[in-house]
């Protein structure tokens, strides 16, 4: 029986304190990136692996259900531990005989939807005019297990009594909440929460979105609260990554990280530098408004409003509120990102007259002539 509300699922572990544990979160259907950190770090059969949640949504089409479907094998070992995201729980929240107008909606318009990869698989068509209610039936009926997996997940895993593992956040581990969706949706933890009892690592909100200078997809590590937050916005921001954080042992509490991302990399044949802006500045989805001020090849020459800011910005990361008649930008900094020679880096947007790109995790802009040499691999 499906049921709307989860019961929080906590797990207790007491783990080998010299063993090396690897935690990733927000992979968000993107097997490619997930099994290419995997190899990066060499993850094996002597490592701890945890998945703190977000495994499925926003990928690419058919690559939801294949992330899925690699996650539910990986958990096969008894050394992988998988856990609850929100957006985890869209079997929840769509599937329920009482949601099939929820269901209808989200279907069609999620294009990026474990949903939608179903219905590839069946060769369904989707539209409004679709009987929605055969669609849901089919998959109780076909899919069981995916349903099953999912609300087997652990919401909260404590580890040794030392690091707590949550997807969203939690204030206080003394005080677990009986339900599980206050723990897995819990915007902008990082800055709301007062310091922790245990080292507490967390995925959900994008890294990004706590900088207001520089765009960074790395994780954060606070030690002094005592929460590490490791979401590099994979799928979600222009630039986005999926980090690894790296813990070498319980007994050592070193920590380190890497990332993988899915854009296009180069090699640079030669140094480029530029002054930084007196000002930086990284716009976040809740603080960017615009104002037009010129244009130029691909890119707008805008004004940010609350600062007053100027900065270049590629076009299609600008969009209109017809609702408000006003202008807004997605993921834009006004940082140019000075390399050197042998430098290898992330192609986030080729354009005209600057490129977005990415360097150690932080995105910026370079003129686009030190790209064009054809050496990407």
């Amino acid at each position: 029986m499906i049921e709307l509300k989860k019961k929080t699922k906590v797990k207790r572990l007491n783990l080998d304190y010299h063993k090396r544990l690897i935690f990733v979160s927000d992979i968000h259907g993107d097997i490619s990136s997930l099994k290419e950190g995997l190899e990066k770090i060499n993850f094996n059969k002597d490592d701890y692996l945890f998945i703190i949640g977000d495994i499925i949504e926003k990928g690419d089409l058919g690559k939801n259900l294949e992330t899925l479907r690699y996650v539910m094998e990986l958990s096969k070992n008894n050394n992988v531990f998988p856990m609850s995201g929100n957006c985890d729980e869209v079997f929840r929240f769509m599937l329920p005989l009482d949601q099939k107008d929820n269901l209808l909606k989200y279907i069609n318009e999620k294009d990026r939807s474990i949903l939608r990869d179903i219905a590839l698989e069946k060769n369904i068509s989707i539209s409004y005019d679709m009987d929605v209610i055969a669609f849901k039936e089919m998959i109780v009926n076909d899919y069981p297990e995916f349903y099953e997996f999912m609300d087997s997940l652990d919401d909260l895993i404590i580890i040794n009594n030392q690091i707590v593992l949550v997807h969203g956040g939690i204030d206080d581990i003394d005080n677990i909440p009986e339900y599980a969706l206050p723990l897995l949706k819990y915007d902008n933890y990082y800055e709301l929460a007062k310091p922790q009892k245990y080292i507490t690592i967390v995925g959900h909100y994008p890294t990004r979105n706590y900088r207001k200078d520089i765009s960074n997809c790395n994780p954060i590590f606070d030690f002094r609260k005592k929460i590490i937050s490791i979401d590099g916005g994979n799928h979600l921001v222009k630039g986005g990554q999926l980090n690894f954080v790296i813990l070498e042992s319980l007994a050592s509490m070193s920590f380190r990280y890497t990332y993988t991302d899915h854009y296009p990399k180069f090699i640079m044949n030669e140094d480029v530098n530029y002054d930084k802006p007196s000002t930086l500045i990284n716009l976040t989805y809740n603080d960017n408004e615009i104002e037009i001020l010129d244009k130029d090849l691909d890119y707008y020459y805008v004004k940010h409003l609350r600062t007053n800011l100027k900065m270049w910005v590629d076009s299609s990361f600008v969009y209109k509120d017809d609702r408000t008649n006003k202008y807004y930008s997605y993921d834009a900094s006004n940082q140019f990102l000075s390399v050197h020679k042998g430098d290898t880096i992330s192609i986030v947007k080729r354009a005209k007259p600057y490129s977005v790109i990415k360097k150690d995790g932080i995105i910026g802009l370079i003129d686009t002539e030190y790209i064009e040499v054809k050496n990407d691999f």
